[in-house]
């Protein structure tokens, strides 16, 4: 059955292809495909990145179906994603991330009963079609980074989220849990897929400063971003500032922390704070593996103080369960709350190649 996923993984870059075919970003991905190589060295930290570190073939490919249902209302959607790193040197490194989902679950139903935060993370069907209102569709990710000792450089279209803010336990819609609260801080301004600049210098073993500048796409203006990160082999500590330069005015400050009790507990907090309109963040949760049968369960909660808007908070529980070491399967329980309150069902298939 194993010659079944690398034919999904061309079937999927196949359909890519002819979905975008015409377009130079699409016809440049192609080619890129082709010469991709093997190792994922850059400094992106998303969990589902990482987990491919130690494959051995050219190509990385994921695919998650997610199925939601929210009163009387369920959506299925389907997205993927196609990465790899080229490696001409030691210390050169271009990276490549496409996507393309096919729906946009339920999120059209929560934002007409008057949800803000969204209860999937995904890249949808509509977005990746006119992605952050620039026309480009498909590529998310594209940059070169440099590395020169204990500095390491990047530039490109990038996403501030794989650099900054990031938990071991609360960063990946596709392995770990759903709702965006508990992906990324959502009152800071953390732009992704844009044209920007990266920076990382090391300053001791375990602790380093970094520094990204991005354009604030679909808003105006330029978004900068300094953060410290202390990492230790069980706990990561991560304070980072962001400011909005030429832009409406947003600055405000966030904190990204993970501790790894033991090979089966690990804890993660997230918090920030803004002058935009929601003020104050907060979320917190666990993740514990080897629940029957190899399982692993993660639990959160998260809080928004809004400034003349509606509080907003969520719950979410998952249950995930590896069927091989290609495929996974999770059930996942939300509760949000803003204005109303609903109670959001839903599961996933992930298929990781």
């Amino acid at each position: 059955m194993d010659f079944l996923i690398p034919a999904f993984v061309v079937l999927s870059v196949y359909f890519l292809y002819k979905k975008t075919k015409g377009k130079k970003c699409s016809k440049c991905s192609y080619i890129i495909l082709i010469m991709a190589g093997t190792s994922f060295a850059q400094d992106t930290e998303k969990p589902f990145i990482l987990e491919h570190e130690k494959h051995l073939h050219r190509v990385d490919f994921v695919n998650a179906t997610v199925f939601q249902q929210i009163r009387n209302y369920s959506a299925i959607y389907n997205t993927s994603h196609v990465f790899f790193s080229i490696e001409p040197t030691d210390t050169d490194h271009l990276f490549f991330n496409a996507s393309y989902t096919v729906g946009n679950g339920i999120t059209k139903k929560t934002e007409r009963i008057g949800y803000s935060i969204a209860t999937t993370g995904d890249d949808l069907e509509d977005y990746l079609k006119d992605i952050n209102g620039t026309g480009r569709e498909y590529l998310l990710e594209i940059f070169y980074q440099k590395d020169i000792g204990s500095l390491s450089v990047a530039g490109g279209i990038i996403d501030s989220t794989a650099f900054v803010d990031t938990n071991r336990y609360a960063n990946d819609e596709h392995i770990q849990f759903l709702n965006s609260m508990f992906i990324n801080n959502p009152v800071a301004s953390l732009p992704s897929y844009n044209p920007g600049l990266y920076v990382h210098y090391q300053l001791f073993e375990n602790t380093g400063i970094s520094g990204v500048y991005i354009k604030s796409s679909p808003d105006s203006g330029y978004t900068g971003i300094i953060e410290i990160d202390h990492k230790t082999e069980k706990l990561n500590v991560k304070p980072y500032y962001f400011y909005v330069f030429g832009g409406e005015e947003n600055k405000g400050a966030g904190l990204s922390m993970d501790y790894t009790v033991n090979s089966r507990y690990g804890l993660f907090f997230r918090g920030g704070m803004s002058n935009g309109n929601y003020r104050h963040f907060i979320s917190g949760g666990a993740e514990i593996k080897n629940i029957i049968t190899q399982g692993r369960l993660g639990v959160a909660y998260g809080f928004i103080k809004g400034d003349k808007t509606d509080n907003i908070s969520a719950c979410e529980c998952y249950y995930s369960v590896s069927i091989n070491k290609y495929i996974s399967v999770t059930a996942d329980l939300q509760y949000i709350k803003e204005k109303k309150e609903d109670v959001v069902a839903g599961g996933r298939i992930y298929l990781s190649y």
